[in-house]
């Protein structure tokens, strides 16, 4: 009977450590405001690049385009961050493609500390807040979201993930 019983706790136990909780309790899917088939929400933002700057508008999006919510103190986006540097790189030739990494909480200073230490090429948005961030979602980052030139959202991923898109 007692090696029934620890096997059942150790079952317990696994299954316990495979589900994906976080502080708040909740799942990322239950965080998520915005979800596959959504229209983006209207925003605009100023981002920056190592050539300089600009806006980035979900009213004038010209073709796939791609949006990342990060913080570079958040273990999973310092995981995510260079694998989607790597997908920048890899489409940014592409005619009307766009990506922007939006900062959740964080400074420009930081961002460009961490931007240049890891050699990244995305453009960022510094946000104070999370004015933006709230728009998509109420918790768990990375989080990333691929949409039409017309704003649906055709991928996202949360977290732990790989564009397969």
């Amino acid at each position: 009977m007692k090696s029934l019983f620890r096997v059942l706790l150790m079952a317990l136990m696994f299954v316990g450590c495979t589900i994906d909780t976080h502080e708040d309790g909740l799942d990322p899917d239950e965080s998520s405001l915005v979800r596959v088939g959504d229209r983006l929400p209207s925003f605009s933002v100023d981002y920056l690049t190592s050539d300089g700057s600009g806006v980035f508008s979900t009213g004038r999006l010209t073709g796939r385009t791609v949006i990342v919510f990060f913080h570079t103190s958040c273990s999973d986006c310092q995981r995510e961050l260079p694998e989607l540097n790597d997908y920048y790189l890899r489409h940014r030739s592409e005619p009307g493609f766009q990506m922007v990494a939006i900062a959740r909480e964080e400074s420009q200073e930081s961002i460009a500390a961490f931007w240049q230490e890891k050699q990244l090429s995305i453009p960022y948005s510094p946000q104070a807040d999370r004015r933006i961030f709230n728009l998509f979602a109420t918790q768990t980052i990375p989080r990333v979201y691929i949409c039409s030139s017309e704003g649906i959202v055709q991928w996202m991923g949360v977290e732990n993930f790989t564009i397969d898109y």
